[in-house]
């Protein structure tokens, strides 16, 4: 049968594998089969069998080997890794092979990289089949293949069909016309653009030395110095610096010698600094524009028409470049400036740290969860304004401030609706202007940016390009502005409540019963105390709030004479902050009398609804009266307001009871029905989505859980009981993810557990149970956890292990380090022994990986587990094992699973592994056993040399047994920098059946020289060669002396025959059998590709059920796949065994028959001269007679000679004779004391397969 590999198919049907003779110099790039079978060429346009099939490219996948040389070393691993090697393949071309990228070269048309996947030895259909080498690599390297998409099997909608012709016409349309360069940055206009900026390059220079000069000026030279050099010529940024200042100097002089003017009491020093680094700054600006509009026309036209810039677009990218450049100049002097007026109003930013959203003016419909939802989507605001501190430029700045207006202004959330619009957006709530000041109060409070006063005063002064006093700009800027004056002038009542929530926090958290109940219980002194308390320092000042303007208080009359236009003439900020009103002095009279003005604060709906003019709402949100502002932001400090407060965390006064364990004040408070109800208790969460209950799982008290849970089951049905332990936080972590703290509460509620719930890194409740490798009661948790998660699958089967699985693939298996944990998984739960996760690692590979000694033994023991497994590089179990010692005990453990001989020793090479020195080490290991249940185990280390000098020592020691050959092994380092471990294996297994046949030999079975190669450490290759001479030698002498010579020869070439021929028939037959299993073998491994190939276009058709058809047929793919070890390849690799072993024999068996024809050479050649010697000669008598008798005695000693060859060969016929068929006899006995130990091995593997106990 053809294998589904278009390539293999194609390859082994043509001449081309006839040419590649013999197969150990070549090597088979082949593509991989879902390549081949999903993608097709573009170039050719032919179909893939027929490009597959051409000469051209199955030639071109053939690496030609040269043959090693007998100067060439082998390669040392260590040098050869990172290097580039070139092959030539069998049509010529060249390919470059880098580690485990492969490059086509010379001769292909384009240049092609592909990825070695794996290699594998492989076994063509054929009878007499030899090994081939194989690398799959990830694409052909001929011709250009592109995959071929399905499209869902699904009829599509007119309007979709619609949608897909339009893009298709703008898309043309984008190809006809070429795409423009986007630029963000003049930076990236400089680097896109090099002759403009070679042009400017100068100029900017220019500006920026004389910038850093002229504020960094260094002092003149002292009168004493030797040289004084001349001042340097005033530039442009110097001189409108001097300008500046000359100017403003003019403007205060005036008012000065007024007699009526008031004491100054600004500094105008500081004003006046600001303004000479304003005017320095707009000079730099105007002379950059002007550099740029005296650069080459030409340049600006081809600027113009490659991308979409305009004139004041390019003014404004100069503006913030310069700006950029000389922003650590300019930004530090402007901070020194505002430094006293920051740190006012940090202080002040700083005492309102404890207040919550819902004291700033804003009453929330919805409860704690609308308070939360708005606090989290609050929190991209906060973020995206404490950007501001590494912004560094104004206009950076100013985008900043308008990106978190928009965020603040654009509160919109998902709302779960039924229907086609499912993630349809709704609005969390209406902001209108006062909602948006408060909201933005809330944002800079928590943001805690530093040097606001500076950044807000850089950026209104220092932007020229762009308008700041109008637009969405000039309102963002204006409405920033109008936070800061609050909360540098009326933020008294804030600093006063958020004082109140700290005291209320602090007595929660210390669990202070009577501070807490002192303010949760309030009377009227209490109240009178708490507002005498404010110092007159602290108290608001609506006086101050009258003369405010918009540009925080600073007269800026020098700045209004240099740029008057630059001003803001719009109308203020009164549908904020309407202070300057009628009603002010009625609200100082309010204050001063004592009594408080119980005014309605602004009210925000949850609800989409427009506020018009004619609504309650909005009509007292917009009044004009200063008591609705005032009382508003002043902070509202009822018990029901301190009861619901939150901290930074989003925490709620019940949840710092319970993160704190304060019992006792959870108590109080839950029995505060009127502030607390069970709706507010189960809505509440921090801003980690974490509720009280899952926050009391976490801390693990056992008395604070089980109060919230008796206040939480004793008022809800189950159906809200199981949604309330269903809720997720952030991570996407229920209750259950965290009852590793509580595993108490495994039995109790186990049942309402979700435990197939995935948090965010995939894991489920018992997931996480698994991983809490250091809890104090680690094994009697996860057993309840199985119990329980077995019990809540509600089929009655075994539990499924697959249903928790994390997302990078990890099974139970993976993670448990528990041996008795493992067997109860392993005996009871229904699980992929196998399972890979995404690094191709089983279980057994982590266990090993890890140092897990315990689990590898419980994996081991397991007849399921796949020993030979492999990851992505190529490495089993042992091989990963990081410690030698333990690397040491997974080779006993494989020891062990091998049969025992008669004797009950178990010998066998346990590893193969690659040295640096380019050579393949085997790990001999032989245990005899001592007592009942103990060993001695032996280990040796051989190369391949090794096992080769033994085979040839042995065969020349014993001519006439026979010995399986080793010497026709293929090298694995063909590709140095990719070694081959797929003959790693082959030769692990080759020497492996050597040794296992050679101590079952008849003959050769207890020979010292076997022994000792197992058994002695450190062989003495000298030492064996002597020993080897001497005893063949030894051995000529005992066959002289001992044995009979052979006088019927045909009787023996008779037996030989015979014997011959019955072994060529089991020959016969073993390759018959080999060539089936290995079709099998291929065949199976097919299955499993055709099966993952269907899988995946299976998922395309969107009509079935993707939990059941669609995944059914995922796990019969994922059953189907063929293990390293699987039946097959044990099969395969045991018939070529005994294939080797029988074409030993029938060299055995050769042997009688060519010492019968040298037998019949000696006596024939021992016949000519003894006839030569009686002929007559024809010389006269006399005549040369002592020469005549020389040569008839030389002619006598040489048919003595053959007679005396024939005799002994004669009797090594003899010797020969009686061992082949001794061996013949042994042979026989061998394989039945074989099949039998095979036998009873498989009967042992099928009584552990069907070993059950009790389900869970």
């Amino acid at each position: 049968m053809q294998p589904l590999n278009p390539f293999l198919a194609a390859f082994f049907k043509s001449s081309v594998a006839s040419q590649c003779t013999p197969v150990h110099h070549y090597i088979l790039l082949v593509p991989q089969t879902d390549v081949l079978l999903t993608h097709r060429e573009t170039e050719s346009g032919a179909s893939t069998s027929d490009i597959v099939a051409s000469e051209e490219f199955l030639a071109s996948h053939v690496l030609r080997i040269p043959p090693p040389g007998g100067k060439e070393t082998s390669p040392n691993l260590r040098e050869v890794r990172g290097k580039a090697k070139q092959f030539s393949t069998l049509n010529g071309r060249s390919v470059i092979v880098k580690d485990a990228s492969i490059y086509s070269n010379k001769g292909f048309k384009t240049v092609t990289q592909a990825q070695t996947q794996s290699d594998a030895a492989w076994y063509p259909d054929v009878f007499e089949a030899r090994q081939w080498l194989l690398y799959y690599i990830s694409k052909p390297l001929v011709g250009n293949w592109r995959e071929i998409n399905i499209p869902p099997a699904i009829l599509p909608t007119p309007s979709r069909t619609m949608e897909t012709k339009q893009p298709s016409n703008s898309d043309s349309a984008e190809y006809s016309t070429p795409k423009k360069k986007d630029i963000k940055t003049f930076h990236e206009l400089l680097n896109n653009f090099p002759m403009i900026a070679r042009q400017m390059q100068s100029g900017l220079e220019e500006i920026f030395t004389e910038f850093t000069i002229v504020f960094q000026k260094p002092l003149p030279a002292p009168p004493s110095a030797n040289e004084i050099p001349d001042p340097a010529p005033d530039g442009p940024i110097a001189t409108a610096m001097r300008r500046a200042r000359s100017s403003s100097f003019n403007v205060r002089s005036q008012p000065a010698s007024s007699a009526s003017s008031l004491p100054v009491t600004e500094d105008f020093y500081a004003e006046d600094e600001e303004d000479v680094m304003r005017a320095s700054l707009e000079t730099a600006v105007t002379t950059a524009i002007d550099l740029f509009q005296g650069v080459d026309k030409q340049q600006l036209s081809l600027l113009g028409a490659t991308t979409d810039l305009t004139g004041p677009l390019v003014e404004k990218l100069i503006e913030r470049y310069i700006t950029e450049n000389v922003h650590h100049l300019l930004f530090s002097r402007l901070t020194s400036l505002k430094r006293p007026e920051d740190l006012e109003l940090e202080a002040k930013i700083r005492q309102m740290e404890y207040i919550d959203i819902s004291q700033l003016g804003i009453a929330i419909d919805g409860g704690p969860k609308a308070k939360h939802d708005l606090i989290i989507h609050l929190g991209p605001a906060i973020e995206e304004f404490r950007k501001i501190s590494n912004a560094m430029s104004p206009q950076e700045m100013l985008e900043l401030l308008l990106s978190t207006m928009k965020t603040v202004s654009q509160l919109t959330g998902e709302a779960h609706e039924e229907g086609e619009n499912s993630s349809a957006e709704k609005a969390i709530m209406t902001v209108n202007a006062d909602t948006l000041v408060s909201l933005l109060l809330y944002v800079v409070i928590r943001a805690s940016v530093r040097n606001l006063q500076a950044r807000l005063g850089y950026i209104r002064n220092f932007i020229f390009v762009d308008d700041v006093d109008s637009g969405e700009l000039g309102y963002a800027l204006s409405t920033f502005e109008a936070v800061l004056a609050y909360l540098s002038t009326d933020s008294a009542g804030l600093r006063r409540a958020s004082r109140k929530n700290k005291a209320l926090w602090e007595a929660t958290k210390k669990g202070s019963m009577p501070e807490l109940k002192k303010i949760m219980e309030p009377n009227t002194s209490a109240i009178e105390d708490d507002d005498e308390d404010e110092s007159p320092s602290q108290k608001p000042s609506r006086r101050q709030s009258l003369s405010w303007s918009l540009t925080n208080g600073s007269s800026r009359r020098s700045s209004d004479l240099a740029t008057p236009e630059r001003l803001s003439k719009g109308s203020g900020l009164s549908h904020v902050f309407p202070f300057q009103t009628d009603g002010e002095c009625d609200d100082d009279d309010d204050r001063h009398s004592g009594t408080f003005r119980v005014a309605r604060v602004k009210k925000v709906s949850m609800d989409t609804r427009s506020f018009s003019s004619d609504s309650e709402f909005s009509f007292h949100s917009r009044s004009t009266g200063a008591g609705t502002i005032g009382s508003a932001l002043e902070g509202d400090i009822s018990v029901e307001r301190l009861a619901q407060t939150s901290d930074s965390f989003g925490e709620s006064v019940l949840m710092m009871a319970v993160q704190n364990g304060q019992l006792n004040i959870l108590k109080y408070l839950l029995s505060l029905r009127g502030y607390y109800p069970l709706e507010s208790v189960l809505e509440d969460m921090n801003n980690e989505d974490t509720s009280l209950l899952s926050a009391a799982v976490q801390h693990g008290n056992a008395e604070i859980i089980d109060t919230l849970l008796d206040c939480i089951s004793s008022g809800v049905s189950h159906e809200q009981l199981v949604q309330y332990v269903q809720e997720q936080d952030i991570w996407g972590r229920s209750l259950g993810h965290y009852l590793f703290n509580s595993p108490a509460l495994i039995t109790r509620i186990g049942y309402l557990i979700p435990w197939k719930q995935r948090d965010k890194n995939g894991q489920t409740p018992l997931f996480a149970l698994c991983r809490s490798y250091d809890h104090a009661d680690y094994c009697n948790m996860v057993e309840a956890g199985l119990k329980a998660a077995k019990v809540a699958q509600g089929d009655g089967q075994p539990l499924h292990v697959d249903e928790h699985v994390d997302g990078k693939g990890n099974t139970l298996l993976h993670i448990i380090n528990n041996p008795r944990l493992a067997l109860r998984i392993l005996h009871y739960c229904d699980v992929d022994v196998n399972a890979i996760n995404e690094k191709r690692f089983t279980p057994l590979m982590v266990a090993s990986k890890y140092g897990r000694y315990d689990m590898v033994r419980s994996l081991f023991a397991d007849p399921r587990v796949d020993l030979g497994a492999r990851e992505a590089r190529g490495l089993t179990a042992v091989e990963l094992a990081k410690d030698e010692d333990v690397r040491n005990k997974i080779d006993d453990l494989g020891l062990f699973s091998m049969p025992p001989g008669q004797d009950g020793r178990i010998t066998g090479v346990v590893r193969a592994f690659f040295v640096e020195d380019g050579t393949v080490r085997l790990v001999l290991k032989s245990a005899a056993p001592t007592d009942h249940d103990s060993y001695t185990v032996t280990t040796s280390r051989r190369s391949l040399s090794d096992f080769e000098q033994l085979g040839r020592l042995l065969a020349e020691e014993n001519p006439a047994s026979w010995v399986p050959t080793v010497t026709d092994t293929r090298s694995p380092f063909q590709l140095p920098s990719k070694p081959s471990r797929a003959l790693l294996r082959d030769i692990q297994a080759k020497m492996d059946w050597f040794l296992r046949t050679m101590l079952n030999h008849p003959t050769l079975s207890k020979h010292e020289m076997l022994w000792e190669f197992f058994l002695v450490p450190e062989l003495q290759l000298g030492t064996m060669e002597d020993r080897t001479r001497l005893k063949i030698e030894a051995r000529i002498e005992r066959i002289r002396e001992e044995y009979e010579p052979v006088q019927d020869l045909r009787e023996v070439e008779q037996f030989v025959n015979h014997a011959r021929e019955i072994v060529r028939s089991v020959n016969y037959a073993t390759k018959s059998a080999t060539r089936r299993v290995n079709s099998v073998g291929v065949v199976g491994a097919d299955m499993y590709d055709s099966l993952v190939l269907l899988h995946r276009s299976a998922s395309g058709l969107v009509f079935l059920p993707q939990g059941h058809h669609i995944v059914a047929l995922e796990m019969y793919a994922r059953a189907m796949q063929p293990t390293q070890s699987s039946p097959h390849m044990t099969l395969h690799t045991t018939l070529i065994a005994v294939q080797s072993t029988v074409q030993a024999l029938l060299s055995a068996l050769g042997r009688p028959t060519t010492i019968v024809a040298q037998i019949t050479n000696a006596k024939r050649e021992a016949d000519r001269s003894q006839g030569s010697i009686g002929r007559s000669s024809r010389w006269p008598l006399g005549l040369l007679d002592d020469t005549r008798q020389r040569l008839q005695e030389e002619k006598e000693k040489k048919a003595q000679k053959w007679r005396e060859e024939a005799s002994y060969m004669a009797r090594e016929l003899r010797y020969t004779q009686q061992t082949v068929a001794a061996e013949m006899a042994g042979w026989q006995n061998m394989h039945d004391t074989m099949d039998e130990i095979g036998g009873d091995e498989e009967s042992t593997q099928s009584d552990t397969s069907k070993r059950t106990g009790p389900s869970f």
